[in-house]
């Protein structure tokens, strides 16, 4: 958890160094990261909710807009539990600020100094804390200025549509996690932070919901159904939390006490005593998994489009090198053995390294087997379920002598559950050979491809789309061995069950050793124990778990020779063959441009430099990280 959340805090930092925000029309690496942006009406608790999860008093207070600028608060973890904990800001980076009151007045004072000449009363740009200590969870938040329905306090007529665009701007990405803060103690109908959050995320998919002030609610109202879903429902739920109140900031109640009376409070309240969803402690683990799940699911997307950006900024910095000669024949030669040099690396890598056939032995050898193993197949053959989907195989007409029905839906149901193992260990093997090709690429054989930007990259282009067909071609071999088993069932077996269980079975002859997916021989199971018709359910399920097992042992064979087959082979054969066909047929001008630098270097370089040199910290973390 800590190294993937961290991870992400080092590339916000990059995004900070390169000028990227939510606001920026080139932000790529800003919008592709998982933020959790915390939005709330003012004076929802939405600051006090950040505090009690840091554990410290550090935002600005009062009445009105407070937070004027959104701050981008990354925490991050210490191990050691007595280290001393200190913030940093990445307009002051030389300096640690280790009394965070100091950190809540710097926090005004760059907010004063941002808008010092403006007309404007709030800023986009955000502020950069990062927070280091062993009280805190791995977690970079968003805090938003407060939204409000109507000008207050001398407000400017345009402050509620600059705070509705500022916020939208931040919550509109599809990588954006909205946190919607929200008084309990309001009509959470008309809440500001639910209203925008739907605005953009009608479905809900984004959306994790806090509630506040539960503590000063109406007496004998409660927001038990909002909690437990029976309205206002979100996918990701409501997590109910209690804020120090006013005279408790004032006489500077500590925020472990505050959190005990925050649990003390949700015990001793009957509508929320057996719910697990409230607290502070809760919601930053929520949190945490939650911006962790997002940020493995995005993971590829941001390793892709920096590996993209990286090649674009080489091809617009470097230099090609020597001398070049530009006849179409002698162009034709280079790029073609830059092609094999390639390859070679590549199959290399695939045969014999640490990090590309071992990964890929590793997933057959280890990954696979777990998913198979952890795969919920006594759900289908309990007692209760083997007579429900036999009576409903049945219908109108119950069976004579063996539900032939139901044990086919009951296999046919075992053997649905194997093929999300079966097509996860394929994306898995894509992605290794995905990277493959990046490390090929990066190997001292293939040097010379970082000279020439266009053909790198379209070579980069012509891997991918070559895996990426071989993929298809893999998931429909696989999904034809899936849908063999189930189209026809093996009826030799069963007639060899009948045959042993009969009283005219030869007992010289040795009954076959079928064994059952929990690994018990299947003859040597006795029913004599249970209740008739219960032992008939449970030899139904005995039968059908053996059969299963024939079955996932087949396809634990199966499966990883099908995916070596048509993607493992095919793309050390014919990784670049569509590419080379292709640059066969090209023109000089066209093999030109493959092997050209930008006209653009001269007076982009400065800046252009700066932007490479982060990405490529940026995918050397990711690389450190994978």
């Amino acid at each position: 958890m800590e190294r993937v959340v961290g991870l992400v805090n080092k590339l916000q930092q990059i995004c900070s160094s390169l000028g990227e925000t939510a606001l920026s029309e080139d932000a790529v690496l800003w919008n592709k990261l998982s933020t959790i942006v915390c939005i709330g009406g003012q004076s929802s608790g939405k600051s006090s909710v950040l505090e009690a999860v840091v554990g410290r008093d550090f935002l600005p207070r009062g009445t009105g807009i407070v937070t004027r600028r959104p701050l981008v608060l990354q925490l991050v973890k210490l191990d050691d539990p007595n280290a001393e904990e200190y913030g940093e800001f990445a307009h002051n980076p030389n300096r640690r600020w280790n009394n965070f009151e100091q950190i809540r007045h710097e926090i005004d004072a760059e907010t004063e100094r941002h808008l010092k000449g403006s007309t404007k009363v709030v800023s986009p740009d955000p502020i950069y804390l990062t927070v280091h200590s062993p009280n805190v969870p791995n977690l970079t938040l968003v805090d938003m200025p407060g939204l409000t329905k109507v000008p207050i306090d001398g407000q400017p007529a345009s402050i509620v549509q600059d705070l509705d665009d500022m916020a939208r701007q931040y919550i509109k990405g599809d990588n954006a996690i909205i946190l919607a803060v929200t008084p309990a103690n309001a009509d959470l109908a008309t809440s500001d932070a639910l209203r925008m959050a739907r605005e953009v995320d009608p479905t809900g998919e984004r959306t994790i919901g806090v509630l506040t002030k539960i503590d000063i609610m109406d007496r004998g109202t409660d927001c038990r159904d909002v909690l437990t879903g029976k309205s206002l429902k979100l996918k990701h739920g409501w997590v109910a939390v209690v804020n120090r109140g006013q005279a408790d900031i004032n006489s500077k109640l500590p925020m472990k006490e505050a959190r005990a009376r925050e649990k003390d409070f949700f015990h001793a309240q009957a509508p929320y005593a057996d719910l697990t969803n409230t607290g502070t402690t809760f919601l930053a683990d929520k949190l945490s998994a939650h911006l962790i799940n997002e940020i493995m699911k995005n993971l590829p997307s941001i390793s892709a489009y920096i590996d993209q950006n990286v090649a674009k900024l080489e091809k617009e910095l470097k230099t090609l090198g020597g001398d070049i000669n530009y006849g179409r024949g002698s162009m034709l030669h280079l790029i073609l053995t830059l092609c094999r040099r390639l390859e070679e690396a590549f199959s290399k890598i695939v045969d014999g390294k640490k990090d590309g056939g071992e990964r890929i032995l590793e997933v057959f050898e280890v990954k696979l087997k777990e998913a198979i193993q952890k795969l919920p197949f006594q759900k289908i053959l309990t007692l209760k379920n083997v007579q429900q989907v036999v009576n409903e195989a049945d219908g109108y007409q119950p069976h004579i002598i063996a539900p032939e029905n139901g044990y086919r839906r009951l296999i046919e149901t075992g053997l649905e559950l194997l093929r999300d193992p079966a097509f996860n260990t394929i994306e898995m093997v894509h992605q290794i050979m995905k990277q493959i090709v990046t490390m090929a690429i990066n190997t001292p054989e293939c040097s010379d491809l970082a000279r020439f930007f266009n053909l790198k990259a379209e070579i980069i282009n012509s891997a991918s789309t070559t895996l990426d067909k071989l993929r298809k071609d893999t998931d429909a071999m696989v999904r034809t061995l899936v849908d063999m088993e189930a189209s026809y069932l093996s009826a030799s077996f069963f007639r060899e069950i009948v045959a042993a269980e009969s009283y005219a079975y030869d007992p010289t002859r040795p009954k076959p050793g079928f064994v059952t997916l929990t690994g018990e021989l299947l003859f040597e199971k006795r029913y004599d124990q249970l209740p008739p018709n219960d032992a008939h359910l449970q030899r139904i399920a005995d039968h059908v778990s053996a059969y299963l097992q024939i079955v996932r042992s087949q396809l634990l064979a199966t499966v990883p020779k099908a995916v070596v087959h048509c993607m493992v082979v095919p793309a050390k054969q014919m990784l670049l063959e569509m590419f080379q066909e292709d640059v066969a047929g090209k023109e000089e001008a066209q093999l030109r441009r493959l092997i050209n630098e930008s006209e653009e270097i001269a007076e982009q370089r400065d800046g252009l430099r700066k932007r490479l040199v982060l990405l490529t910290k940026a995918a050397k973390e990711i690389n450190a990280f994978v």
